[in-house]
């Protein structure tokens, strides 16, 4: 005849099963009735908080987590409250038990991450910007933090190390249309116009918006464009050398505006780009 406890270990083994085959509700109700038979332990109140979590059921969690944190310290523990704690919206207690997390395991760095998340939240910039450059001591590629320290870098006029950021995050994820954007941005800050009108093209390369703007120009005739002063050719001409000429920001936009009738946008950015460049400088 099996013992209680081995009977406790083999539906633990079954709880756990269906959480791994994404059986959730099944899970849990074998989970609460594995407690209400045989009693619980702090593996299984941590298992079923993981999963309460997973549905968004943050208060069935946290009295789950509760329940494993009265069998003894655990930095996992600490760290499964502070992380729920921080879904809710409270976070200073989420601070109060990342903290303990730390005391008991100091290079954990997911603690580290969250802690920065609810210090942000509390707009609390220098602590938030401390605990996202802990985290990238141990794991110098994550991505939240590297975005988080850009952002805060950016707004505090710090471009250069925001740039930094943005750059390491697009070398690991091309394809983040974010910090694309938020870079292209950085570099317009710091006037480096030439740099921030190829990042403007490569997010039109691959913008699914500026892909249909480029199809919509490419399929109107170029011939349409024409009027008492001369066919779309000529007009670009004339405004080329009125830019070169004046040298205002206006006719560099009407420039603009013609090479995107033609269809050529890539042009057309450029005559922005430059427009909003001697904006600046007048």
């Amino acid at each position: 005849m099996m013992s209680p406890e081995e009977e406790k270990k083999q539906r633990f083994a079954r709880c756990v099963a269906l959480e791994r085959e994404g059986r959730l509700e099944e899970s849990i109700r074998e989970y609460e009735k594995l407690i209400a038979d045989l009693g619980g332990a702090k593996e299984i109140f941590v298992n079923l908080g993981a999963v309460y979590a997973k549905k968004e059921k943050m208060d069935d969690a946290m009295r789950c987590f509760e329940s494993a944190h009265k069998y003894g310290e655990d930095y996992i523990v600490d760290f499964n409250m502070g992380s729920v704690l921080y879904k809710q919206g409270h976070y200073r207690e989420a601070i109060v038990h990342l903290r303990r997390c730390k005391r008991i395991k100091a290079d954990f760095a997911l603690a580290s991450l969250v802690m920065g998340l609810c210090y942000s939240r509390l707009n609390e910039k220098h602590a938030a910007k401390r605990c996202f450059e802990e985290v990238l001591k141990s794991w110098k590629d994550n991505v939240v933090a590297l975005t988080a320290l850009a952002i805060i870098a950016f707004q505090e006029g710090e471009f250069q190390k925001a740039l930094e950021c943005t750059d390491k995050i697009a070398a690991a994820e091309p394809e983040n249309k974010d910090i694309l954007h938020l870079r292209a941005k950085i570099l317009y800050r710091m006037e480096r116009f030439g740099e921030y009108a190829d990042a403007i093209k490569e997010i039109k390369k691959s913008s699914k918006g500026f892909k249909n703007f480029d199809m919509f120009i490419q399929s109107i005739p170029v011939d349409v464009y024409t009027d008492g002063y001369g066919r779309i050719d000529q007009k670009i001409e004339s405004l080329k050398e009125k830019a070169m000429a004046d040298g205002t920001a206006s006719s560099l936009i009407s420039l603009s505006l013609c090479h995107l009738f033609k269809g050529d946008t890539d042009r057309a950015i450029d005559c922005l780009v430059e427009a909003r460049r001697r904006g600046l400088m007048q």
